[in-house]
């Protein structure tokens, strides 16, 4: 939800002016010719896109910069904590198997903008639209079938190049510590059990309930060892440039866990993106029987129960989209009436995945 229609222009850019004299220091004289915020840079946080000028090694330099702006108004996501994007992405700088964009400077203070924020490289590139979904329309459904699938398997392959990391020597130990539990799969269902209390303010949500109890019953044994899960793992979150992936971004939901929950995520929300509204998948798109042996072999291990974990996908986005729900309220961009909480995309399709009634035949 950016809200940089909410600042004047003119008083941001010359704020913003401002910190990045003090930042980048004497003679530098940065002055910003660009300043727009996406419509699609999502609800957890701001997003403020600059260019600027500066004097650097003797020359005046163009940079596109991004910052991410710890939101003024809300908050999508339970305890939200707005640094661990930032820290996830310092940590995996310099690793060449995840491209991460180039951090440059993370400002806890409020004196600037009010809230922390923080602010990277700009990365050239496209990324796979969710609105409409490149299911229906774009570049993506364009390509050619070759190029679809070289896209989707350097999209698996960067997806397993995350797991194969050392977390704890990264640095990211802080991950596995919290009070949800131990890290891994329980971690994660105490925090989206919790997440849906918070948000459901006790209001009915039969299907996200019903999911809820099925993945309890139904809960698999971990094997292996704990990985980086990524969180938002899907190829909309990546930057591409010629069908491969310059960029991994929105970590916001990084944890700890079976590497099967950011593959069941990768692979939910491709059939959410095409059963889940009656549409084909992208012709080149590899099947999912196909991209799960792969990513065995890249893992070296089995991977097991993606069915659940796909159930456990669209339960979190279940939770996220009620919350969503409010925020839209919230801001008037929806009515006071809605149902949007209860009877949403993940609520449809997990409905359709478990054979249950439909939410608006439940409401």
């Amino acid at each position: 939800m950016p809200e940089l229609t909410e600042r004047d222009p003119e008083e941001l850019s010359a704020t913003l002016t401002q910190w990045l004299s003090a930042t980048l220091g004497e003679g530098a004289n940065p002055t910003i010719i660009d300043l727009e915020a996406p419509a699609s840079s999502g609800f957890s946080n701001e997003t403020i896109m600059v260019t600027a000028r500066w004097n650097e090694h003797g020359s005046l330099e163009e940079h596109r910069l991004v910052f991410r702006v710890h939101p003024t108004k809300h908050t999508l996501f339970l305890e939200a904590d707005f640094s661990l994007q930032y820290r996830v992405m310092h940590a995996l700088q310099g690793q060449p198997s995840v491209p991460i964009p180039t951090l440059r400077w993370y400002e806890q203070g409020s004196e600037t903008l009010g809230v922390p924020f923080f602010v990277m490289d700009h990365v050239e590139g496209q990324i796979p639209a969710d609105n409409l979904p490149y299911t229906m329309e774009g570049w993506l459904l364009e390509a050619s079938p070759e190029n679809q699938a070289e896209l989707w398997w350097s999209g698996i392959e960067t997806l397993a190049a995350i797991h194969q990391l050392d977390w704890d020597a990264l640095g990211l130990a802080g991950l596995a510590n919290d009070s949800f539990g131990k890290p891994g799969l329980d971690r994660n269902m105490n925090y989206y059990r919790a997440f849906l209390d918070w948000t459901s303010h006790g209001r009915p949500q039969p299907i996200a309930e019903a999911a809820w109890e099925w993945l309890v019953a139904n809960k698999p044994v971990e094997n292996g060892e704990p990985v980086l899960s990524w969180g938002d793992s899907r190829i909309g979150n990546m930057i591409w440039d010629h069908f491969r992936p310059v960029a991994v971004l929105d970590w916001e939901m990084a944890s700890v866990g079976p590497p099967e929950m950011d593959l069941g995520w990768w692979l939910y929300f491709d059939r959410q993106f095409s059963e889940g509204l009656g549409v084909p998948r992208p012709p080149g798109f590899p099947t999912h029987e196909e991209t799960i042996a792969r990513y065995e072999e890249l893992m070296g291990r089995t991977m097991q129960d993606l069915f659940w974990y796909q159930i456990f996908a669209g339960f979190r986005f279940a939770v996220i989209m009620c919350r969503l729900s409010d925020l839209l309220v919230g801001s008037e961009l929806l009515p006071a009436d809605s149902d949007m909480g209860s009877n949403n995309l993940a609520t449809q399709f997990i409905a359709q995945l478990l054979g249950l009634p439909s939410p608006a035949e439940q409401a």
